[in-house]
This record gives C-alpha cells, sequence and structure tokens, in this order.
C-alpha cells in the first residue's frame, strides 16, 4: 500500500509539473517550474530528469518544452472523434479480412502517429502502439502522406530520407517515382523498409472535401504480406478506407 501511495503521489507531481506548460508557456526552466508548483528543488530536478528520459519533455539548454510522446498522446487527442469512431469497426473488420494487424495513422508535422490499432490474432504479428510515433520515408503509411500532401514529402526530404534498413528509399528521385506509383494504383507498399522483418501497406483516408485527414494501413510479418499478397488484399484495405472516408463529413 505504501509503494502504491509513492507510485500515485510521484504520478501526481509528474502531472503537476507537465500542466506547467500551455500555449501561453511553452518553454521553462527549472526555476519557472519550481515557483508553479511550489515542490522542492531536488524534486522537481529529479522529475524534470525522469520526464526528458521518457520523452515527456525536452531540454534545450536551460528550457524544457513537451516531448514528442507527449505531442503523439495530443495527435491522437486532437486527430478528431470523428475519424477514430468512423474507423474503430472498420479497422476490425480489415483485420479480419486480411488477418493481419490493422492500423490508423495521422500525420504530425514530419512524422506519423498510430492512433488507433486492431492487432492480429494470429501468433506472429505486427505489434504496434497507440501514440508510436514513426518517420514518413519508411514506411506504407508514411509513403500515403508523402503521396498526397507536399508538405509531408517536404518534411520528409528536409530529415534527410535516412536509411533504416538496406530496403529503405534515401535518393529522391527513387522516392518521387514510388511516389507516383502510388498515386496511380491508390495504395502504397512498403517491403521491410522500416524494419527488417516487417512489411505494410496503406491507403488514403479522405474527408467530405477531399483532403488527406490520415491513412489506413496493414502491418504484418515480410514473409506473409509479400507484393503478391499485398495486390490480393489492395481490394478489402481500398474498400475500407472508403467506407472510413464516406463517413466523414
Amino acid at each position: 500500500m505504501e509503494r502504491e501511495a509513492d507510485a500515485v503521489q510521484v504520478l501526481h507531481r509528474q502531472a503537476l509539473i507537465l500542466d506547467c506548460f500551455s500555449g501561453g508557456r511553452p518553454r521553462l526552466r527549472a526555476a519557472d517550474v519550481r515557483a508553479a508548483t511550489g515542490l522542492p528543488t531536488t524534486t522537481v530536478a529529479r522529475i524534470l530528469r525522469s520526464l526528458v528520459q521518457e520523452n515527456l519533455l525536452q531540454r534545450t539548454g536551460d528550457h524544457y518544452s513537451i516531448g514528442l510522446r507527449v505531442m503523439a498522446w495530443s495527435a491522437a487527442a486532437t486527430a478528431g472523434s470523428d475519424l477514430i469512431e468512423a474507423a474503430k469497426p472498420v479497422v476490425t473488420e480489415l483485420r479480419d479480412r486480411t488477418g493481419e494487424s490493422s492500423i490508423v495513422y495521422v500525420r504530425q508535422g514530419g512524422t506519423r502517429v498510430a492512433v488507433l490499432i486492431s492487432h492480429s490474432e494470429q501468433s506472429i504479428i505486427y505489434q504496434g502502439k497507440i501514440g508510436q510515433i514513426q518517420p514518413l520515408n519508411a514506411g506504407g503509411a508514411g509513403k500515403i502522406f508523402m503521396a498526397y500532401e507536399p508538405e509531408a514529402l517536404a518534411a520528409a526530404l528536409d530529415a534527410g530520407l535516412p536509411a533504416y534498413t538496406e530496403n529503405t528509399i534515401t535518393a529522391r528521385d527513387r522516392l518521387e517515382a514510388d511516389l507516383e506509383v502510388v498515386r496511380r494504383r491508390g495504395w502504397a507498399y512498403s517491403p521491410e523498409e522500416r524494419e527488417r522483418g516487417l512489411s505494410s501497406m496503406a491507403a488514403p483516408l479522405t474527408d467530405a472535401r477531399g483532403a488527406l485527414v490520415g491513412a489506413l494501413a496493414i502491418g504484418a510479418p515480410a514473409f506473409r504480406l509479400s507484393l503478391e499478397t499485398a495486390v490480393h488484399h489492395a481490394p478489402a484495405l481500398t474498400e475500407c478506407a472508403k467506407a472510413i472516408s464516406q463517413q466523414l463529413l
């Protein structure tokens, strides 16, 4: 019971410190946090260090700001309840039709964030997590954002197209050619480009205006998601993506 009480107190203090950051005060020093919370100096220093290690805060010099992990949670919360609610049953349907994990991603700047997942019920599967931050230049969902959003492609190019595996496309001309294929067929395929042994495919999610709001993806072990298999799954993927999009007014 004492350990549980201590854990609750630590969580309360962490939340208290995170609450200090806002749109009006996005960057704070340790002294600012100490003044706002009234917590002891050593406690503030210890919790700030822990929050940075967990990527809940990021530190630049003497200043702290909200970390990418919290930004990912924010993306999940603000991606739009309409999108998440519309996608829930369809994501499960896609999983059942393909037998593979199905995921909805939204873009946040130069990254993509998983906001909804229905995991495969097979023994060897893609294990994604809600709020997981992934690059744009590697993976089926990333290709969707780059293919249909010039800002996404620009962000990926600015990041330098880093290589994650030997299959990652790192040359701009090759990437642009691949994205043209994505636009032509309406879905993307990524063979072990982000992680060895993992392949994915994705299709666009759009609102009533035709604006891209997300990507519906399938993630699976590479031995089960070859290009041939992706072609087989493509009708189910694109049908489910359209079913979600038609509900977004």
